[in-house]
């Protein structure tokens, strides 16, 4: 795991000052590669690394990495689980190495394949691959967007990092804050696809890589699965056969380390099935896991039993504490470069920060929800169907009636889950998916932001665009594909990857391998979701290893804190800071902002997430004064 910046100049060049800017930009990447730090430079390029090191520790697999003869140059943030191998394809074919490092192995690939090596790739990675003969520069990205690159290109290259902190160092840019991704960040509480809260910076998306030279640049899809596609005709039981295959050797992989390493476990079906294989492999894998002072949040008491049923004898359980909460929420606010509102983020945070004592490596449960259908808006999408029939004073009544339903504080409480539900019919099935997660009806968007008028209109044009190739799927591969897409790389796998790198610690998502992400979306429905039961063969999975009905059969829980309670006590203040200063930016109506929270103070509506958006946009502009919104 690590961290790259790099810069391109092809008309003009590099002068030493720019060269002095890109060092200090690579360096403020440290807690993401603490080990050392690289750089290779020529005229027109510079290339920086920040190196944690995972797979053969010592200074000969430092980065940038050069090729033999000296005219490939690589940068690479993540890890390559199956480098094993393919260094034994690659020795076949005629390649030497000199370190045992899937750096080495993820060069030969590239010069040996080409771009058709991004597809044999097994892990998670973000590189840059410079071709100092003709001064190409490729980056890309891994298939699921496990790791982040931002990028945006000049009147004569291209400037890129692992993350915003970075750009945002670079004297002189003018960088200011896009309206129309605001809004869309208020709504969804993360800036997803290619968006970023800046003016015409963007993430690469993941599958896609971009070339770069002096002729210009241009952005190549070369990955895409497509939930549905060239479904298999298969049986439960060969089903459940070729997942254990496929996740034995998915976990078996991503364990490969030479630093310590262990499994994050919430005692979730997810995570169990991870320490379940895992285990299988390694018997004396150890587990970390997080118990919660709240004791409707709190799980611990699900991962020891999962400890015990599957025998591990190695784990810790570490306390999260009302007062670790705050402290973990005041660090995360603090180092905002991109805002950023899961509240789970600030507990993975805390987990993060609590299992480097242990370790250096992590595996996760992250993707298992994304691919078979484990999130509860699978469970709504029949009532979707059937409302979509609806005259529409029909559903007008029933938004009515889902106001008078209690406002409880709890995770996804009646009112919130029917409200979010509501929102929009008879909207297209690919905008209504983004609006079922929106804090904000879009209605009340208008409303809420100052400046061009229609700040709802067309933000989930982009939506549209790319849910076309699932067009003729069935509702749940829709809502597959967009959690794919969308929440898997910008959501889960943003948090993931930027808690834990704050700690120096590598995460990985044994869910998230490539063969196994492919097969899962080549499997008929009924194996992800049947009679509203979800993650159908994942729970036969579960039962096959011992873990008792009450872990196999448990519903959903998100790794979070009780915030919407907490922002009427202990987070209070936040919450007052809200209605100061038209809330730090000129695109709120502070008296709009006044009215949710004062529904949410009085038990009207819960309305924590809106709240906690702009707490956590508020904290960004505070880490970031200089910006401004674009005129």
């Amino acid at each position: 795991m690590c961290g790259l910046f790099g810069w391109l100049s092809y008309r003009r060049g590099l002068a030493d000052a720019e060269l002095e800017q890109g060092r200090a930009a690579t360096k403020l990447l440290a807690h993401r590669g603490p080990d050392s730090q690289g750089e290779w430079f020529d005229n027109h390029a510079f290339m920086g690394h920040r190196r944690l090191s995972i797979i053969d520790l010592s200074t000969a697999a430092n980065q940038p990495f050069r090729d033999p003869t000296g005219r490939y140059v690589l940068t690479f943030n993540g890890e390559i689980y199956n480098y094993v191998e393919l260094r034994v394809e690659l020795v076949k074919a005629g390649w030497k190495f000199q370190t045992g490092s899937d750096t080495e192995v993820l060069l030969a690939g590239l010069m040996n394949w080409g771009q058709d090596a991004l597809t044999r790739f097994d892990g998670m990675f973000t590189l840059a691959l410079h071709d100092s003969l003709t001064g190409e520069h490729l980056l890309a990205r891994d298939p699921l967007g496990q790791k982040p690159l931002y990028y945006v290109l000049t009147s004569d290259g291209a400037i890129y990092a692992s993350e915003l902190r970075s750009l945002l160092s670079l004297p002189g840019r003018g960088w200011t804050i896009d309206r129309a991704n605001f809004a869309r960040y208020l709504m969804l509480g993360y800036y997803a696809f290619d968006q970023t809260p800046l003016t015409g910076v963007h993430k690469l998306l993941p599958g896609h890589c971009l070339r770069v030279n002096r002729d210009g640049s241009r952005i190549e899809r070369y990955w895409n699965s497509i939930p549905g596609a060239n479904q298999l005709d298969i049986g439960e039981s060969e089903a459940l056969s070729e997942f254990e295959r496929l996740f034995a050797r998915s976990c078996e992989q991503s364990m490969r380390s030479d630093v310590p390493y262990g499994v994050f476990l919430s005692g979730g079906i997810d995570s169990s099935l991870v320490a379940a294989f895992c285990r299988e492999s390694n018997p004396s894998v150890r587990t970390v896991s997080v118990a919660m002072s709240e004791a409707d949040y709190d799980e611990s008491s699900k991962a020891s039993a999962v400890n015990a049923q599957l025998g591990i004898q190695h784990s810790q359980i570490v306390t999260m504490s009302d007062h670790a909460i705050q402290e973990s929420l005041a660090a995360v606010l603090a180092s905002l470069d991109e805002p950023h509102a899961d509240p789970g983020y600030v507990n993975a945070h805390y987990l993060a920060r609590a299992a480097r004592q242990f370790m250096t490596v992590a595996l996760a449960g992250d993707g298992a929800d994304e691919l078979f259908s484990g999130y509860p808006p699978f469970v709504g999408l029949g009532v979707a169907a059937w409302m979509r029939h609806l005259p529409a004073p029909a559903v007008s009544l029933a938004r009515s009636m889902a106001h008078t339903l209690p406002a409880t504080d709890g995770y996804l409480g009646l009112q919130f889950k029917a409200l979010a539900f509501l929102q929009e019919f008879p909207a297209s099935d690919a905008v209504r998916f983004p609006l079922w997660l929106s804090a904000v009806p879009k209605r009340d968007l208008d409303a809420l932001c100052h400046g061009p008028g229609g700040a709802a209109d067309g933000l989930f044009d982009y939506v549209e665009r790319f849910m076309a190739p699932v067009e003729d799927g069935t509702l749940q591969q829709k809502l597959l594909y967009y959690y794919q897409k969308t929440f898997l790389p910008e959501f889960v796998c943003m948090h993931t990857d930027r808690a834990a790198m704050q700690s120096s610690l590598e995460v990985r998502s044994p869910f998230l391998s490539l063969p196994l992400v492919e097969f899962a979306n080549r499997l008929p429905d009924r194996f992800k979701m049947k009679n509203g039961n979800l993650k159908i063969l994942l729970r036969r999975a579960a039962a096959k290893r011992g873990l008792s009905a009450d872990i196999v059969g448990q519903r959903k829980q998100g790794f979070t804190f009780p915030l919407a309670r907490w922002l009427k006590t202990t987070l209070r203040p936040h919450v007052d800071a809200l209605l100061k200063d038209d809330c730090g930016d000129e695109l709120i109506d502070s008296a709009i902002v006044r009215r949710y929270v004062n529904d949410h103070m009085n038990g009207r509506r819960n309305n924590y997430r809106l709240l906690y958006h702009l707490i956590v946009f508020r904290a960004w502009r505070r880490n970031y004064p200089s910006l401004r919104f674009a005129a």
